[in-house]
């Protein structure tokens, strides 16, 4: 009887994102996109909130349980990085995935509309274009259906970023 040939391992990612909106969008990608028996494992946590230090101490949780092959942190533009926040990511090797000023003016780009320069003038635009709670995932199943994503991907650098995160093995 021959050896049995070693199982390769799974890739596994982690993503920390900054509040619910953006858990919920991606958890719509990781629908859309990840498929069962891709050897992928895709873990996303929320920092509810606290903005890029949250998102770092959400990390640091997270590494002291589980270890992971790629770490993701998905931030917005409108609270900006110390330099020591952002010299962490970069000596953790955590990459970074940037909407500005928010989640809010990435889900705009997808919907091919122009992205305001606040968070708040984003927010009310979005509700303008996709009204709802863009905190629950029928939301964004309803506003931004597979056919909308793919009209979106190769002009929308997040979005592109966020589906390579979920999909690639």
């Amino acid at each position: 009887m021959g050896k049995r040939p070693l199982r390769k391992t799974n890739r596994t990612v982690l993503i920390v994102v900054e509040g619910e909106t953006e858990e919920a969008f991606i958890s719509h990608l990781k629908k859309r996109y990840y498929h069962r028996g891709m050897r992928l494992s895709v873990r996303i946590r929320n920092a509810h909130g606290h903005g890029p230090q949250g998102i770092i101490d959400k990390l640091k949780s997270v590494a002291k349980t589980e270890d992971f092959s790629q770490r993701i942190a998905v931030l917005d533009a409108d609270i900006p990085l110390t330099a020591a926040e952002a010299r962490w990511l970069r000596q953790e090797k955590v990459d970074t995935i940037v909407s500005v000023p928010a989640i809010e003016a990435t889900l705009l780009t997808i919907h091919g509309k122009p992205a305001p320069d606040t968070t708040e003038a984003c927010k009310k635009e979005l509700q303008r274009h996709a009204p709802g709670d863009p905190t629950e995932l029928s939301y964004h199943e309803r506003h931004f259906p597979h056919d909308k994503l793919e009209q979106a991907r190769g002009k929308v650098a997040v979005l592109d970023a966020l589906i390579a995160a979920v999909s690639t093995e």
